[in-house]
């Protein structure tokens, strides 16, 4: 009875709140868009690529990806398309899905370093 009379609500109340709520000054989005901050995920993620594929392999990145989300929080998922052509000689297209975040959260001076970005997957490759 004290359960449902008294931390059910108190519960309820805590869980609607502001209390949880991340402001970080980047805002999200369930639509594909292209910002300035994409676009460094989205380099980013290449650079994560061209360190997984071995050396020998030469891969062609497009100049900008097909489709990127910002998901708020400084964290991103960027969709492209590469070119992977292995020593063998036969190249073949390959798409990849990157989720990675910003570290540095609103101190944007350090973008272009690899080492302020965290890469958490890399699917398709």
């Amino acid at each position: 009875m004290f359960q449902k009379e008294a931390v059910l609500p108190l519960v309820k109340m805590v869980a609607s709140s502001d209390l949880f709520l991340v402001d970080s000054g980047d805002e999200g989005s369930r639509y594909a868009n292209t910002t300035s901050m994409t676009n460094y995920a989205f380099i980013q993620c290449n650079k994560e690529i061209r360190n997984k594929i071995d050396s020998e392999t030469n891969i062609t990145f497009p100049s900008q990806p097909l489709q990127s989300w910002s998901l708020g929080n400084y964290k991103y998922i960027i969709n492209a398309e590469i070119e992977i052509t292995p020593p063998s000689g036969t190249g073949f297209f390959k798409k990849y899905a990157c989720q990675i975040q910003y570290e540095e959260e609103s101190n944007l001076e350090g973008v272009m370093d690899s080492d302020n970005w965290s890469v958490t997957g890399i699917s398709g490759l």
